[in-house]
């Protein structure tokens, strides 16, 4: 008799604390989920501005400028995802390419080499830009630069041949 009691007791307090127990719940109107903000460039937000470097053997071959915005991935403010930079220079060497293809690869001195850069990806730290470079015949690199808003970054592409990135307008 005692035995029952005592589990019965048990039992009724295992239930209790069941019962209390905090129930996990989803976002309310109160208590919203944090947005997915991520860096875009070309946004019309007001942000910084960031400037872009291409470089060969230090010489600057193409500069540029783009604001940067973080909004949420959804958001209008992403509609500067879809710009784009090109350019084109004849360099005074033949450039090496590694990396892209199983064997290295090569262009001559002063045959014209394109390059492409744009948002290849939006991420809460900072940007991806996706970088091509190629010849009327054929694509010679293809990779990616991060681009941290608020720092330099510099990405080598082929020896003497880089990308640099770095904030014109300072973060607020």
């Amino acid at each position: 008799m005692i035995a029952s009691r005592v589990l019965a007791l048990l039992l009724l307090v295992t239930v209790s604390r069941v019962q209390t127990a905090p129930v996990a719940q989803g976002p309310t109107p109160e208590t919203p989920a944090p947005a997915d903000t991520v860096w875009y460039w070309f946004a019309t937000c007001g942000g910084p501005t960031m400037a872009l470097e291409v470089q060969l053997d230090g010489v600057r071959l193409y500069q540029a400028s783009f604001p940067v915005c973080r909004a949420d991935r959804a958001s209008p403010q992403s509609q500067g995802e879809a710009a784009r930079f090109s350019f084109w220079f004849e360099p005074r060497r033949a450039i090496v390419w590694t990396g892209y293809r199983d064997r290295p690869d090569s262009t001559s001195a002063h045959q014209r080499v394109e390059g492409d850069v744009w948002q290849a990806s939006a991420d809460s730290g900072d940007l991806v830009l996706g970088l091509s470079f190629m010849t009327p015949s054929r694509i010679m690199m293809n990779t990616t630069h991060i681009a941290r808003p608020g720092a330099p970054d510099t990405t080598v592409i082929a020896r003497g041949l880089v990308v640099l990135t770095y904030p014109s307008k300072p973060l607020r």
